[in-house]
């Protein structure tokens, strides 16, 4: 067992025979002053519900360790500059329910105390700024990771130490996976209202006087009733803290690197003109950057996460799995017995030190696993070692540069920075790592891969124990032979053409893997992101239908240039389902109504858009001339977000557009999907049909709202615009 420090955090108490300060306050027209000696004492007796308030309030995405420290400051900077200070007339005048008190407190504060409410009000405008200044900073693989401003108001400082909380269990993970969703007035209004038992109208009043406008206060407590948890939601303590080790081998680089500079010192001005000037080629690499094994790694002990306790399925654990999924899947690769490497990603994922790289997909918690998770492939590609993992939430996958690559910063072996109680090393993180977190709650047999490396030559996937096989189809040539894709026997695939990334639409791979009967075959495109979405042609309620078979192959080319704007958006599934088709006057043939909705693992963020595919034209015109044979792209006609659009809860709908018919007439078109009669068009033109399709004259402009009737209950057609 490695050795862990249990800090429960508090600023310094009075001596318990030394009384506190009285609390004596003046009640005066605009509200309540607040003395010096007031605010001082209820920092000291409700320290952690300050530190608690600011822990929420903050982004949950940043590292622990910095938000930690950043919500002892914001409790320890909430005493008014003054001598004195004044309460508005709203906050000094609400009352609180009563609230069991937080670990480590005798008693909430009580409803009258003006001292609390000062700094409470206080403490939470300054987490809303810090909230609101704490920007974004570029990683290199074009995602973005948190960082707070810097400067004194980030005090306290710790030096040689990494404090975070202690971990939780699934509900707190659960719990932080809804805070990351929300805004940070969102969660001060959580805070306030769950930890603080405020009623609505007080979290209002105290979230308008902490700096927000009216409106966005009222929307800020409104969402928050939405959020999960209860009146007892489970958190994470910021008082209750784990110390871990800094990074010992850097700081003894720090100490060589201060003698060295001091021998330069006695050498002479000559010596330090020439480590210091202006030459790249003549100047020594800062402390931290230097291109040795010391100063990249970042060792650090992992006592939540330790790589004898993964979790390993058995070979054809999927044969005799009741559900089929992840959880199935065995270790694979030539590095799942090497410690040393399964250490280094545990360690990286369990501190998420800053010297690694971290990204991440939408609405997705970076925190160590609740529990030890499960090894899926340990080994090396193309000169990168990478690890993957399975915490029963999430897919995470560590990449650093492999010991027989050619990296300079990287070290075959890297030294260890401490042990545990029974000798053994801690590994070193190497310079170059990166985590990349990717939400996988809820999968199936229907997403038979992940990404396993990108590299020039394509995308290498990592398949499931069970697919037998793969072959790569090319959608803008639907009908074609597809190319056989090879898989070694750890499952990993060749690399495989990917259009990720690309700015036109030259090429559009997708993936189709082979499984044994009884398991639905797997269809993925790659959207740039770490587990590929699962691509199926059906209607709402009938099953996941194959996309490449039949008509459906032609439909889903149509669609392919449009399915690159669904990228970065944590995508599992892409359905198509044709809900309409229409016959064309002026003998313009028949059109096809197609409805693409793209539903994200996350659950909210679904992305849905209607088509109007028209036939395609006769002759050298074929495809308007872009060259493809099965026509032209499909003409989006609607896009909406969020909502339950072409689902089986809500599949009665209606979509409409304008078109040029053959002969140059325009017309507005309109169809509904099955069920859906009775179509209305008003606005610059005007009509009805009794069946599921209209087609009016108008004129290119034409602005028109097309309504339709669920025939059996006479409900309104959801109209998508």
């Amino acid at each position: 067992m490695r050795s862990l420090v249990q800090l429960n955090v508090s600023p310094s108490h009075p001596s318990p025979t030394e009384p506190a300060p009285a609390a004596v306050a003046e009640t005066r027209p605009g509200g309540t002053t607040v003395r010096l000696e007031q605010a001082e004492a209820a920092i000291v007796a409700h320290y952690s519900r300050l530190v608690r308030l600011g822990y929420l309030v903050l982004p949950p995405d940043l590292g622990r360790h910095r938000r930690v420290l950043a919500a002892h400051g914001l409790a320890q900077r909430a005493l008014p500059p003054g001598r004195t200070s004044r309460l508005a007339p709203a906050v000094s005048d609400e009352r609180r329910l009563p609230l069991p008190p937080p670990r480590g407190e005798s008693a909430a504060p009580p409803a009258d105390d003006p001292g609390y409410a000062c700094v409470r009000e206080r403490l939470l405008r300054d987490a809303l700024d810090t909230a609101r200044r704490s920007g974004r900073r570029a990683s290199r693989t074009g995602r973005s990771s948190r960082r707070l401003p810097r400067g004194p108001r980030l005090l306290p400082r710790v030096i040689g130490l990494r404090l975070a909380p202690l971990p939780g269990g699934a509900d707190e993970l659960a719990m932080e996976q809804a805070l990351l969703e929300a805004e940070p007035a969102t969660r001060a209004a959580f805070a306030l209202a769950r930890l603080e038992a405020l009623p609505a109208p007080a979290t209002r009043e105290l979230l308008t006087s902490a700096g927000l406008r009216p409106e966005a206060a009222r929307q800020a407590v409104e969402a928050a009733a939405e959020l999960p948890g209860g009146d007892h939601p489970p958190l994470e303590d910021p008082c209750a803290l784990r110390a871990r080790p800094g990074d010992l081998l850097r700081r003894r680089h720090y100490r060589r690197s201060a003698a060295a500079v001091a021998a330069a010192v006695v050498l002479g001005a000559g010596t330090l003109v020439a480590l210091g000037g202006d030459d790249p080629a003549g100047r020594p690499a800062p402390a931290g950057e230097a291109p040795d094994a010391a100063s990249a790694a970042n060792p650090v002990l992992v006592a939540s996460a330790n790589p004898l306790l993964l979790e390993r399925a058995r070979a054809g654990d999927w044969q005799r799995a009741s559900r089929v999924d992840f959880a199935s899947w065995e270790p694979r690769g030539a590095g799942v017995d090497d410690a040393e490497l399964l250490g280094r990603a545990l360690t990286a994922w369990v501190t998420l030190d800053d010297a690694v790289e971290v990204t991440t997909t939408p609405g997705t918690a970076t925190g160590p696993p609740p529990a030890p998770p499960r090894l899926l492939f340990a080994g090396d590609i193309d000169g990168t070692s990478l690890v993957v993992l399975h915490d029963g939430l999430r897919v995470v996958r560590y990449t650093e540069p492999s010991a027989t690559s050619a990296t300079p910063a990287m070290s075959a072996t890297p030294e260890p920075s401490g042990a545990d109680s029974d000798g053994s090393a801690v590994p070193a993180v190497p310079a170059g790592a990166a985590l990349e977190f990717a939400r996988v709650d809820g999968a199936s047999a229907g997403h038979p891969a992940v990404v396993l490396h990108r590299g020039e030559d394509g995308v290498r996937y990592l398949t499931a124990p069970w697919v037998e096989g793969a072959v790569v189809h090319e959608l803008l040539s639907p009908g074609a032979d597809p190319s056989g894709l090879g898989i070694d026997r750890h499952g990993v695939t060749d690399p495989a053409p990917t259009a990720a990334g690309l700015e036109d639409c030259t090429t559009s791979p997708l993936v189709e893997l082979t499984t044994p009967d009884g398991l639905p075959p797997g269809v993925l495109i790659d959207l740039g992101e770490p587990v590929p979405a699962a691509v199926t042609d059906s209607a709402p309620g009938t099953g996941h239908g194959h996309p490449l078979r039949g008509e459906a192959a032609e439909r889903l080319a149509r669609t392919a240039c449009h399915l690159p704007t669904l990228a970065g958006n944590g995508v599992r599934l892409v359905n198509s389902w044709e809900f309409a088709t229409q016959g064309l006057p002026d003998a313009g043939g028949e059109a096809s109504w197609v409805c693409v909705r793209a539903e994200t693992w996350r659950g909210k963020g679904a992305r849905t858009m209607t088509q109007l595919q028209l036939p395609r034209a006769e002759g050298p015109e074929s495809g308007e001339g872009d060259g493809r044979d099965f026509g032209a792209p499909g003409t989006v006609t609607a896009r909406t977000d969020e909502g339950a659009d072409c689902t089986l809860r809500d599949h009665h709908l209606v979509a409409s557009a304008v078109w040029r018919s053959p002969d140059d007439e325009w017309y507005l078109l309109a169809a509904g999907s099955p069920g859906v009669s009775r179509l209305t068009a008003e606005g610059d033109v005007t009509g009805r049909a009794e069946g599921h399709t209209l087609v009016l004259p108008a004129e290119r402009d034409t602005e028109a709202e097309v309504a339709g009737v669920v025939t059996k209950t006479g409900a309104p057609a959801t109209a998508l615009r």
